[in-house]
């Protein structure tokens, strides 16, 4: 497990744990339905107060999403939206959390296409340099994560590793041995999207992984109320991540979705 000096994910943790509270994360893709309007966007999250953010980097195939994310990925792409114009939103992106005179972690959700044509060792140094301080390949397994880790670990970035309820012990050492940051939980298998249920079996499957892992444990996939958030953190989960509830919310109406989510 690697640990990074000004670590803004063990920082931010920790305050969550002295403010017994579950972290909140809103997401959204770089670039959807422009690039400017996208930032228009995350100034909405950031008035939220959010304690994390997860961005997507957009992709043509992006099989681990739902066909809200799937949309959202294809409006960046009409865009113009590339890898490196991504980037550089995310350099945007850490400067108004600045303006916000806040400093929360930024993570990257990515496909490993994208990655191995900009170059691994490029794509990291490129992130942890526009500011951001996690990336998740959604579509690497661990048996082949090894060069991803590599770089992860040269240019000071967590990697993050997705986990389901049939995860097995053995499986999540092994992760447990790579992995930083958090843990990605996953609430149902399958593909994002929201849900109007959180299931016994996700709630269960949050308190065995608390008895299991030393990491925090982020819980993302269907997470769409204030109900939902509650639940997890009654669980025992570190924070929540939301994706389609609030990518498929027009702008001019997030306030109000995040004050409800906010609680």
């Amino acid at each position: 497990m690697n640990k990074f000096s000004n670590d803004r994910y063990a920082k931010t943790f920790e305050k969550l744990k002295k403010e017994r509270r579950i972290g909140f994360c809103p997401f959204a893709v770089l670039g959807d339905p422009t690039p400017k309007l996208c930032l228009v966007r995350i100034k909405k999250y950031l008035e939220a107060q959010p304690d994390f953010l997860e961005l997507g980097i957009p992709f043509s195939d992006p099989i681990a999403d739902g066909p809200t994310i799937q949309a959202a990925d294809e409006r960046a792409l009409k865009a113009g939206v590339t890898p490196k114009k991504a980037i550089e939103l995310v350099k945007k992106i850490r400067a108004m959390i600045q303006q916000h005179n806040r400093d929360i972690p930024i993570g990257i959700l990515a496909y490993s296409n994208i990655v191995l044509r900009y170059g691994i060792q490029k794509f990291y140094r490129d992130l942890k340099q526009a500011g951001a301080d996690s990336i998740l390949i959604a579509d690497v397994p661990l048996e082949e994560i090894k060069p991803f880790a590599k770089a992860a670990k040269k240019h000071k970035i967590h990697q993050i590793f997705i986990v389901s309820e049939y995860t097995d012990n053995a499986r999540l050492k092994k992760i447990e041995k790579i992995a930083s940051g958090f843990l990605y939980a996953v609430s149902v298998l399958g593909i994002t999207g929201a849900r109007k249920e959180l299931s016994k079996s996700t709630l269960d499957f949050v308190r065995r992984l608390k008895t299991k892992t030393r990491l925090p444990i982020m819980v993302g996939f269907g997470i769409s109320s204030r109900d939902h958030i509650n639940a997890l953190q009654k669980a025992g989960a570190n924070g929540a991540i939301i994706g389609s509830a609030l990518v498929k919310t027009p702008t001019f109406k997030l306030p109000q979705i995040l004050k409800n989510l906010r609680g």
